[in-house]
């Protein structure tokens, strides 16, 4: 039960080793539901299950190849100066969305060829047959996806569980005020948010172990030394409580600070030692960025690796 109802309210879920977003678990449950339906309809027509089953893999594979493609083009040099990063990156919603007009208009003219080739060739497959299992699928899809996102707004937002509406969700989102915190950075100075008001605040939360953490770097330096200083501010939130110190040091202030120092970091680094900043931002998932506007209220959270132009632009107000 404890399982469900994390499945509904928490942002990610950790399944073994893997830690996935759980819209991304709500759309693969309402594909996986809709192939489910797609074979029934078309257990009798073999020519039709493979058409159907053919372009809907193929529509899939244009938006995930554009949704992971889409940084190559808007951020060629993050790209080329760090190539390890393209295994992280993403184009966020963005890519998700130009994935799916250009994978509609693959379906369109899929579909359309499908049917004059019937015509031309009087097969016993006619558009209907390729029509019906494909609209079958997006329909029996959309359902279930978007009845687990109802369902988990309803759970986060609505009076459910004897009304413990506070208890349903412990950390801000998109639209609330960003809490005000106070966290020593790797130089000992106590550093808090409240005093950076007025200007656009970009909180990177991050860990010397976490892969995708250390490919973002790069980027975010190269974004700190050309940012304008007057009205953006940088902050990495490092994950202290999660570090575990290796070589000389025999502190994770100093372990922090030393890895920072052989990697070029020159942005400031504070140490989220007992992990409630953390908690509070509901970065459980490493890294998380979170942009602060010059009122101080939260405009953009992301999950996964940051690029430069997302950067840019969500500083820009866009």
């Amino acid at each position: 039960m404890l399982r469900l109802y994390a499945f509904l309210t928490d942002k990610t879920i950790t399944l073994g080793p893997l830690v996935m977003n759980t819209s991304l678990l709500y759309i693969l449950f309402g594909i996986g539901a809709g192939t489910i339906f797609l074979t029934f309809v078309t257990k009798r027509n073999k020519p039709s299950r493979k058409f159907s089953f053919d372009i809907i893999t193929n529509f899939f594979l244009i938006i995930i190849l554009t949704w992971k493609l889409l940084p190559v083009i808007l951020a060629p040099v993050d790209i080329i100066s760090n190539p390890i990063s393209i295994l992280y990156a993403s184009g966020g919603t963005v890519g998700i969305g130009l994935g799916i007009g250009i994978g509609i208009v693959y379906l369109v003219i899929k579909l359309f060829l499908y049917g004059k080739h019937s015509v031309r060739n009087m097969h016993a497959c006619s558009l209907q047959d390729g029509l019906k299992p494909v609209i079958v699928f997006f329909t029996v899809a959309g359902i279930v996806s978007s009845s687990l996102f109802f369902v988990s707004w309803m759970v986060r937002n609505g009076d459910v569980e004897n009304n413990r509406t506070e208890d349903v969700r412990s950390y801000v989102s998109t639209g609330d005020m960003a809490p005000d915190f106070e966290l020593m950075d790797t130089d000992g100075n106590l550093i808090s948010l409240d005093e950076y008001r007025g200007k656009w605040v970009i909180l990177n939360f991050w860990a010397t172990w976490c892969p995708p953490c250390r490919a973002e770097l790069p980027t975010l330096n190269r974004f700190y030394e050309g940012m304008d200083i007057d009205n953006v501010v940088l902050l990495g939130i490092n994950a202290t409580g999660t570090e575990r110190i290796t070589g000389e040091c025999r502190d994770v202030a100093c372990y922090v600070s030393t890895f920072a120092v052989e990697n070029g970091i020159s942005f400031p680094i504070l140490l989220d030692t007992k992990g409630m900043v953390s908690a509070v931002y509901g970065a459980g998932t490493l890294p998380t960025t979170v942009v602060v506007s010059p009122e101080g209220v939260i405009t953009k959270f992301k999950t996964g690796v940051v690029d430069s132009f997302w950067l840019r632009s969500v500083v820009s107000g866009n």
